[in-house]
């Protein structure tokens, strides 16, 4: 790390963490920890106040959660880089706070040498995920193309082909689907092969899972 002054803001809603970080952080030659937020908004405030070089937040506190601070940040194009220290690495909260604009994001649970790496790592310019946020961070962009790509496959069914999944779903048979829709029972099987071939299910019970799984049943 450059030996130029570094200038740091800790927001957290407990004043014990605060202390942790800060005795941390401190020990690094030429930071200066130059103010502790107990809330959102009050970091929003500091942040605007003191113009520190780097923001660690936290993600639950109150007034304004460490995301919205990050957000809000950005849109006023505020340089302090952004590090997220969370106890939380559930996938959807590392997701957010990537879009939110953080530049790093580390657990509560790392080692004091990895925090100040992250800490130097985002001043730098670079961004910081420990190991075990990049592999949610991974979770959760599969999970969204994933479900990207069910949007893109059920956008692709036809109102005929909707209803004759959701009545296969139900467990009738072609002609009983037939005799409800008034079409006959081979055009049902044209029907339901063209949805196995959109969906890319092979069997009438994946067809089935698919629908509950998915809660088309309650559309």
């Amino acid at each position: 790390m450059s030996q130029d002054s570094l200038r740091v803001v800790i927001a957290d809603d407990h004043s014990v963490v605060r202390q942790g970080i800060r005795g941390v952080l401190e020990q690094v030659d030429g930071l200066e920890v130059v103010g502790e937020a107990g809330d959102g908004a009050e970091a929003l405030s500091m942040v605007s106040e003191l113009s520190p070089d780097v923001v660690v937040l936290d993600v639950n506190m109150p007034e304004k959660s460490g995301l919205e601070v990050t957000m809000q940040l950005r849109e006023d194009a505020h340089p302090a880089r952004v590090l997220i220290l969370s106890m939380h690495d559930d996938p959807e909260y590392v997701l957010q706070a990537v879009r939110s604009g953080a530049d790093g994001y580390v657990l509560k649970d790392v080692s004091p040498a990895e925090l100040r790496d992250a800490v130097a790592a985002v001043h730098e310019g670079r961004d910081y995920f420990t190991a075990r946020v990049t592999q949610q961070l991974s979770v959760a962009l599969r999970k969204e193309i994933e479900e990207e790509q069910l949007r893109t496959r059920l956008g692709s069914l036809t109102n005929r082909e909707r209803e004759v999944l959701l009545l296969v779903a139900e467990g009738l048979t072609n002609r009983e689907i037939g005799e409800q829709l008034e079409i006959s029972p081979r055009t049902v099987e044209t029907h339901r092969e063209r949805v196995m071939g959109k969906l890319r299910i092979r069997t009438v019970a994946g067809l089935t899972r698919f629908v509950v799984e998915h809660g088309l049943d309650d559309a």
